[in-house]
Formats: structure tokens, C-alpha cells, sequence
């Protein structure tokens, strides 16, 4: 038993001595395919600037090229892009965004022996901040009396006749109650608010209310905000009606300019929160509005890029349009999301309020809240034929397209298409401030 055991032992030990002769032999063979290793120096010099980064570095012994590859980010997941094989010891890489991460990989290349290539050497970076275009507003509305003025209206009043450029009022935080109106000889008005969280454009009427010299408000002039000077602009900015859930038609802003735009702007309300009249045309971009029910309606053209709707009654409707017969474009919602408070259910996207409405949901993310039919003819099945309403390529729980109304439709990709920015509105630049806008007080 003994014996056995000392040979079991000798047997296992040979078995070792073999894999361990033949996993160097292994080794040894392919160490020699590898070839020899290039080396990469330290000298590796970053030049960056807010759209581009130049790479430099020195030159390596035996390399004939050089390749480099750049990625978003602190590590190198994802290749956004590759220099080809170089023989020069630099590279720029273009379209890079201002203030973001980014990781370089280098590598030297023998083409002699593609055996003998050099370690991988990566470096992280930050592209430069967009130098500040300041801006000193022409007036400064402040409740605190720091500024020219205190309230809105008074700025606005101010503001020059027909001026055939903007007039930057810049509205410090605060609540302000008020009514406001921008009249047709006030164009080019362009309201910037602190916060928009905090810079607050409110009043409290609503249809129905009686007026201090007698009779009773009517929707249209429920309104807080009245907006009718061309090229108007906003951003930043609160514009809410605080007169309730039960209060029936109360409007935050009606919009008769016949062109306006609004970037970073909320609108508060509950029914008719937004209106924008016919022939008018509006680009918001990435915009928060609430509502119940028809909180948005009106004949406008109207472009709602990446913008928040949220829903805060349920069985209602989000949309009432009244596009004109005729009128190339209605609502166009594009990457825009649906929302709603918890546990509501039943809401319609649209319903119309004159016959050949339009409304279109160009990749949007619906909630569950979102009634699974979709669309809803107001009672009146007339308004089938004539109505459009149109979804491509919706997301989310309440994007359920097959049990959408018959008489809604799902755009193919060709038809998608038409719902450009361009084709909208064409050259029309509304002259939003730039990101790195920095705004400077007097």
C-alpha cells in the first residue's frame, strides 16, 4: 500500500514536470511570433480646444505609423472615431463638444513586421469651455427695486416702437402679478428670466369672472401673459394662471404674435393653459406644459421640440388644434415627452376643435396615462375625415398603436420626413442667446 502511494505520487509529479516543459516551450514559441515591442514614450502632449483636440507625441524607433482613436467619456467604450495608419507624430480630431470627456488611444505600427507593435497608451482629456458672449440687457425688472423697474409691464412700456431689434428685458426671481401685454408696435422683445423656476409671470382670472368695470371675463382675456409685438421671445421665464382646477378656462399666455419663440420656459395652468391664435407659428424647445384639459389649442403652427407635456387631470384631453383648412402644418410634437401626476388614466392626445385639425407625434415617449385609442373625434364623427392626426414611431406605455382610432394614422419613414424644422418655418432664426452666453448686469 505504501509503494503504491510513492508511485501514485512519482506519477502525479511527472504529469506536473510535462505541462510545465510544455507550457514554457509554449511560451517561448509565442513570445517569438510576437516579435519584438514597440515603445511608446511619455511624451504624449494634449492640445485642447472647445470643438477639437490636437494629439503629439514623439517618435518611436522602428514604428512606420502611428494609429489614434478617440472616445466619449473616461474610458474608451466606444470608438467615435480613428485616425488612419500616420506617419506623422500628430492628429486632430474635429466636431468635439465644448466641456466633455473624452479618452485618446495610441498605438505605434510596424509595417515591415506587423509583429512588432507597441502597447496601447491612453490619455483623458477635457475639451475647453466656449469662450462667454456677454450680454448687457437693455433693462432690469426686479420686485426688490434693484433694477430699472419693478414690474414687467412697466419694462415693456419702455421698450422702443417698432425697434427692428431685440430689446433684452431680464426679469429677476420673483412672483409677479400682473397682467401683461405686448403690444403690435412692441416687436422684438426678448424676456429673460433669472430662473425659470423662480421668475414667475402669474395672474388669476379665468372665463366667467367678473370684471372690475362690469361684465365677466371670457377665455381669450383670461389670459396672464398677452403676447401681439412680433419676433417675440422668451426664455428662462414661469407664465402661469393660478385661478385653479375648477375654474374653468384660465390661460397663462395667448399668443397672437405672428411669429414668437420660447426656449427653456414653463407653463402653468390647468384648462386652456396655452393658446396661440391663427396665423401665428412658434417654436418651443424644451419647454414644460401643463394642463387638464385642451391645455393647448389654438391654429398655430407650432414646432414643440424636446419638450415636457404633462397631464394633471385625467380623462381629459392634452391638444384642442383649430388649424385652418389648408394650413401646411398644425402641432408638430418631435421628441417630446407625455407625462402626467400618479394615477391618472384616460387622456386623450388630441380632440378637435375645428374641423382638419392637425397634430403629429414625431418620436415621442407616451405614459400610461395616454388613453389606448389615442384620439378623440369631439363627439362629432364628421370630424374623422377631415382631422389629422398622426404618430411615428412612439414610445412608451401609453404607445400602444393597435388599438389607436381607425382614423388616425402611422407615418412611414418617408412621410416622417416632412416634419423638419426647415420645412416648417424655413430660414427663420429665432436668435435664441447662445449656451455660453453670460449675462451682465448694470
Amino acid at each position: 500500500m505504501k509503494h503504491m502511494f510513492i508511485n501514485n505520487m512519482a506519477a502525479i509529479a511527472l504529469v506536473m514536470l510535462l505541462f510545465f516543459i510544455f507550457g514554457c516551450e509554449k511560451e517561448a514559441v509565442y513570445q517569438n511570433n510576437t516579435g519584438k515591442e514597440l515603445v511608446l514614450s511619455d511624451d504624449i502632449y494634449i492640445n485642447t480646444a472647445p470643438h477639437s483636440v490636437t494629439v503629439e507625441w514623439a517618435a518611436i524607433e522602428g514604428a512606420d505609423g502611428y494609429v489614434l482613436e478617440i472616445g466619449e467619456g473616461t474610458s474608451l467604450t466606444t470608438v467615435l472615431a480613428s485616425s488612419d495608419t500616420i506617419q506623422t507624430t500628430s492628429y486632430t480630431f474635429d466636431n468635439l463638444e465644448p466641456q466633455t470627456d473624452y479618452t485618446i488611444q495610441l498605438r505605434a505600427i510596424s509595417l515591415k513586421s506587423p509583429s512588432e507593435t507597441s502597447q496601447k497608451v491612453r490619455r483623458q482629456f477635457k475639451t475647453t469651455a466656449l469662450p462667454f458672449d456677454e450680454l448687457v440687457p437693455d433693462v432690469i425688472v426686479a420686485k426688490d427695486g434693484s433694477g430699472d423697474y419693478v414690474t414687467v409691464q412697466e419694462a415693456i412700456d419702455a421698450a422702443p416702437t417698432n425697434s427692428t431689434s431685440y430689446y433684452y428685458v431680464y426679469i429677476k426671481k420673483g412672483e409677479y402679478k400682473e397682467l401683461i401685454e405686448i403690444e403690435q408696435n412692441k416687436p422684438n422683445i426678448y424676456l429673460i428670466g433669472e430662473d425659470k423656476e423662480e421668475t414667475i409671470l402669474t395672474y388669476d382670472n379665468h372665463s366667467g369672472k367678473p370684471k372690475p368695470g362690469g361684465g365677466t371675463y371670457g377665455t381669450a382675456d383670461s389670459r396672464s401673459v398677452y403676447v401681439r409685438g412680433d419676433n417675440f421671445a422668451a426664455q428662462d421665464i414661469t407664465f402661469a394662471n393660478t385661478a385653479g382646477m375648477e375654474a374653468g378656462q384660465a390661460l397663462a399666455i395667448y399668443i397672437a404674435s405672428p411669429t414668437s419663440a420660447f426656449v427653456n420656459c414653463r407653463f402653468l395652468g390647468h384648462q386652456d393653459t396655452w393658446y396661440a391664435h391663427n396665423e401665428t407659428r412658434q417654436y418651443m424647445k424644451d419647454c414644460y406644459i401643463e394642463g387638464s384639459v385642451d391645455f393647448m389649442f389654438g391654429g398655430s403652427k407650432t414646432l414643440f421640440s424636446n419638450c415636457q407635456i404633462h397631464s394633471n387631470r385625467g380623462n381629459s384631453y392634452v391638444t384642442a388644434a383649430s388649424t385652418p383648412e389648408g394650413q401646411d402644418f398644425g402641432y408638430v410634437f418631435e421628441n417630446c415627452r407625455f407625462t402626467s401626476n400618479p394615477l391618472l388614466s384616460g387622456v386623450y392626445l388630441g380632440r378637435p376643435w375645428r374641423p382638419d385639425a392637425q397634430v403629429v407625434l414625431i418620436n415621442c415617449d407616451l405614459g400610461s396615462h395616454i388613453h389606448a385609442e389615442g384620439w378623440h373625434n369631439w363627439g362629432d364623427p364628421a370630424n374623422e375625415a377631415t382631422a389629422y392626426y398622426a404618430e411615428y414611431q412612439s414610445t412608451g406605455q401609453g404607445a400602444n398603436t393597435e388599438y389607436r382610432v381607425s382614423w388616425s394614422h402611422q407615418l412611414t419613414d418617408t412621410e416622417a420626413a416632412r416634419y423638419t424644422y426647415e420645412n416648417m418655418f424655413g430660414s427663420w432664426d429665432p436668435g435664441f442667446l447662445a449656451e455660453n452666453t453670460k449675462i451682465v448686469l448694470k
